[in-house]
């Protein structure tokens, strides 16, 4: 009887053992992907709810695979919110973090240590957003480096208060939205309301006024599928020209260039204002919201904002493939889908808003309406500091006397690289540089001709024959150097 119990008490014992070493071996398995976002707009609060539904599919299907967010808001972090992108490039390039929700700018700058999805991902998934902004804010050269998972972009608040008082519609070009403007400041000056906004513009010294700058560009191209007009050219030209003809005419209580937070509050306290420019917010609904104006009824234009999801490449094969599938998850149409209906967020999957029951919770028509464009992040290696002087260079002609063609005419030097061209449409100095080349080497060709005549010879005695011809086409490859395509 006790060898009975004696054997049963070493059954139980292997089986906890056994149990022990399974549980061991299923915790050897398993893998912490580590995630790090940087969110100083209220952003941030999307991303851990995504995170946790993963982490549940994850326990559901068995995958073994758990994502840990370390989050930096403007609460716990103030030094990041001043160096946002110093702190970006500390970490980048290390593999403390598998997965980066980063601003969509930084795409051309740290798009080098970042995982290449088109290597990753099956053609269906990244299909789903190809046909969308993710191939302008989502590509460091060839590579496709990240996926929005949020988007931002810009609106026209308009108040139905003065809309309606005076029957006036939502504006859809800048002319109408000018004369509008003008219209319901004069008669509300007659009944006293002298302190009334009519526009905003949100042309100031932050990074919001380069947006401002680029997306009003923007809208004043030939078409919807137009690309971004010629830089200087006509079209930028005249849509300067209409921003200071705005400045001039609506511009009442100087509120171009106020910061940020004065549009905020205006939005969101004051209220006192016809028409206003700024970020769209989905909780937001006492005013008309539509996409902001352009130079024609149907053209529009609205700089991306938001953020990228995007995987380090500088991590090992077993934690880029665990953070795949955490990416597949997070940025899957259902998805994405799920938090349009309940967040009412703009989706870079474009096909969404083609849903009957997308639509029925959101309006679609508003959505598509929203013609983006991303930043120019690639003109610069360093976007930043082209940004400030993008910006300063046409407050030199919206707040200064500069001309439109020579500020835009600096920012283009920005960037360019000069050349000489043989296109005669590009000037004629190119042709002419080419046929003076010509003409000096043929000169120094014929030259050669004198070695070979007797009363010359005696001449070049100090230097053998060949000697002279190799110098003289030597010459002539050393001047083929300037001509490099």
């Amino acid at each position: 009887m006790e060898e009975k119990v004696e054997e049963k008490e070493k059954e139980m014992l292997y089986i906890i053992l056994l149990n022990f070493l399974l549980f061991l071996i299923k915790l050897g398995n398993a893998i912490t992907i580590n995630a790090v976002a940087f969110s100083f707009n209220g952003g941030g609060k999307l991303y851990k709810p995504m995170l946790d539904l993963f982490n549940q599919y994850s326990v559901d299907n068995k995958l073994d695979i758990t994502v840990k967010l370390d989050l930096y808001t403007a609460e716990n972090s103030t030094s990041l919110v001043t160096d946002y992108e110093s702190m970006l490039d500390s970490i980048v390039k290390s593999d403390k973090y598998d997965i980066y929700f980063y601003d969509n700018i930084y795409s051309a700058k740290f798009g080098k240590y970042l995982l290449n999805l088109k290597e990753w991902l099956s053609e269906e998934h990244l299909n789903l957003y190809t046909q969308g902004v993710a191939s302008q804010s989502c590509v460091y050269k060839d590579k496709l480096v990240g996926l929005p998972i949020t988007i931002d972009f810009s609106v026209l608040y308009s108040n139905p208060e003065y809309l309606n008082k005076y029957n006036i519609p939502v504006p859809s070009t800048w002319e109408e939205l000018v004369e509008s403007g003008k219209y319901i400041l004069n008669e509300e000056a007659k009944l006293g309301n002298t302190d009334l906004y009519t526009y905003n513009g949100l042309f100031n010294l932050r990074e919001a006024g380069t947006c401002s700058l680029y997306e009003f560009i923007f809208s004043y191209r030939n078409s919807v599928d137009s690309p971004f007009p010629k830089i200087p050219g006509e079209e930028s030209i005249d849509a300067l020209e209409m921003l200071k003809k705005m400045k001039q005419e609506i511009n009442n209580l100087s509120q171009f260039d106020f910061p940020d937070e004065f549009t905020s509050k205006l939005l969101f306290t004051n209220e006192n204002f016809i028409f206003l420019k700024y970020w769209y917010f989905p909780t937001v609904t006492k005013f008309v919201l539509s996409a902001l104006p352009g130079v024609k009824q149907g053209i529009s234009g609205s700089v991306i904002g938001g953020y990228n999801i995007g995987i380090s490449d500088v991590i090992s094969e077993t934690r880029k493939q665990a953070a795949v599938t955490a990416f597949q998850y997070l940025t899957s149409k259902s998805m994405q889908k799920d938090f349009i209906i309940k967040r009412k967020l703009f989706s870079a999957i474009p096909s969404l808003y083609d849903e009957d029951d997308v639509c029925e919770q959101v309006d679609c028509t508003f959505f598509k309406s929203i013609q983006l464009i991303a930043r120019p992040t690639a003109k610069s290696s360093d976007y930043s500091s082209y940004s400030e002087y993008f910006r300063n260079y046409i407050y030199e002609f919206l707040y200064g006397d500069a001309s439109a063609y020579d500020v835009l005419k600096k920012i283009d030097d920005l960037s360019r690289f000069y050349y000489l061209s043989l296109d005669r449409t590009d000037g004629s100095i190119g042709l002419i540089i080419v046929s003076l080349f010509g003409i000096i080497s043929l000169i120094m060709l014929l030259s050669l001709r004198f070695l070979f005549i007797n009363k010359f010879k005696s001449f070049f005695k100090f230097i053998p024959g060949d000697m002279w011809i190799i110098t003289v086409f030597g010459c002539i490859l050393i001047m083929c150097t300037s001509l490099q395509d």
